[in-house]
């Protein structure tokens, strides 16, 4: 999310470009960035689905509008229509590469702790292959291989990004290729398979759990971490809850239904982290969002209509300036509520840990 008061600098010949390159994509026609509605639940095929909510485009402010429908059946939360693959990559262009490629690094710099806590969930022997997919920058492989220095880090992302992990040492071998086409040419090849806020992002997750499985030898972990819909901000913020991230998640999977997905799957789910997975930015995060909505943007970003004028750039700075001892309240809340939170059910994100079942051996 492009939130900040002042924004970063943008090459000018670099910015004519892509604005000329979002300028084609819309005249081409958004009718080809969505599938056909659908008429039941992706998940257990109920037609009892119902619109929970209408969503803006929370990172970057593109235009356009989502819709997250409900399974009243399973609980299952899911974009509808959902996103083509043409209109994924129109909406995360310039999300973590191109100009937002230094706004994402900060933030998961932010990450460490975190990252370092899922790797506390795996106990025993050290992997000696782990692969993170939906890597990034490599920022969990940079964090995690300083606990683990002798385990071999692969990591796959569709952006080109990726390979800055292998530049700055934090990965060993980095591809674009997608998890589903990777599991065909390594099946069985690696410890540990972590997909931390991954899942909600796939077409179809149930193909990348059986991908997952075909990667990891018997007894191999799948390392999980997914946004919680059951977090009680997801309906006290309405549209402006972080955990929404549209249109990037198009899927919003209740732990109960994953876990029952991964034990059909070849897995024995080992451990679940609901409260102690919450991290602590619910109410600064909708706020945030909620002024990056309704304010003027934070630069001239390409896929706006118009460039920003300077009266509207004071204006976002003034406001931005008189919300500072608001947002830091709300930081305040949401560590108080962290505390309360750990203990509980309902924090907005969870963990799963889960083992690779021995496979069957076919019938001889």
């Amino acid at each position: 999310m492009q939130s900040s008061a002042s924004a970063p600098a943008i090459d000018v010949v670099g910015n004519d470009r892509r604005r000329a390159e979002y300028d084609r994509e819309l005249r081409a026609g958004r009718d080809r960035f969505f599938h056909p509605q659908a008429d039941s639940c992706p998940w257990c095929g109920a037609t009892a689905v119902r619109c929970r909510i209408e969503l803006p485009d929370t990172r970057q402010c593109k235009p356009g509008s989502f819709r997250m429908w409900e399974c009243r059946a399973c609980g299952h939360l899911f974009q509808n229509p959902m996103l083509t693959d043409v209109g994924l990559a129109y909406y995360y262009r310039d999300s973590y590469d191109g100009i937002g490629r230094e706004h994402y690094a900060s933030v998961a710099r932010h990450r460490a702790a975190a990252h370092r806590g899922l790797v506390r969930l795996l106990g025993g022997q050290p992997p000696a292959r782990w692969l993170d997919v939906g890597a990034r920058h490599g920022h969990l492989c940079g964090v995690t291989r300083q606990l683990l220095p002798g385990t071999e880090f692969w990591a796959l992302d569709p952006s080109p990004v990726i390979h800055d992990g292998v530049r700055r040492g934090w990965v060993d071998v980095a591809e674009q290729t997608p998890l589903t086409e990777f599991a065909r040419g390594h099946a069985g090849g690696f410890d540990v398979v972590s997909m931390i806020h991954y899942l909600e992002r796939t077409p179809c997750p149930a193909a990348e759990v059986d991908a997952a499985r075909a990667l990891l030898r018997d007894g191999g972990v799948a390392l999980i971490e997914l946004v919680n819909p059951a977090s009680r901000f997801a309906r006290l913020h309405g549209r402006f809850w972080y955990g929404w991230m549209a249109p990037q998640n198009l899927h919003l999977i209740p732990h109960r239904n994953l876990c029952l997905l991964l034990e059909e799957r070849g897995f024995e789910v080992v451990r679940v982290r609901l409260g102690a997975a919450n991290k602590p930015f619910d109410n600064v995060a909708a706020l945030l969002t909620a002024l990056n909505h309704h304010l003027p943007a934070a630069a001239s970003w390409p896929w706006l209509s118009r460039p920003v004028r300077p009266a509207e750039r004071l204006l976002r700075r003034a406001v931005m300036a008189a919300s500072t001892p608001v947002l830091a309240l709300a930081f305040a809340l949401d560590l108080l509520l962290h505390v309360m939170t750990s203990g509980s059910r309902g924090g907005n994100a969870y963990r799963i840990v889960a083992a690779a079942r021995p496979r069957r051996n076919p019938p001889s």
